[in-house]
């Protein structure tokens, strides 16, 4: 289906006048998802070595802990409630 400037989601970029707007092919997230996934299967699937790292180097903060915990319950009241 082409949205109003004659381009269909398939296509990288739209023809706007006598320019081009690129956009792109996949969103960011589903990207950054994917990366995640490939990044953890070096690892065997294992998240322990990738936290340990993040801990050890500072980047992982107690915030991030607490938000993690929160998803974590979040996630664990859905699978009960199944």
């Amino acid at each position: 289906m082409a949205n109003s400037n004659g381009c269909d989601h398939t296509c990288l970029f739209c023809p706007v006048g006598n320019f081009h707007i690129f956009e792109a092919a996949v969103s960011h997230n589903a990207v950054q998802r994917k990366l995640i996934d490939d990044l953890l299967a070096l690892f065997g699937g294992r998240t322990q070595p990738l936290m340990a790292h993040l801990m050890e180097t500072g980047k992982l903060t107690l915030e991030d802990v607490k938000e993690a915990e929160k998803v974590l319950r979040k996630l664990a009241r859905k699978d009960k409630s199944k």
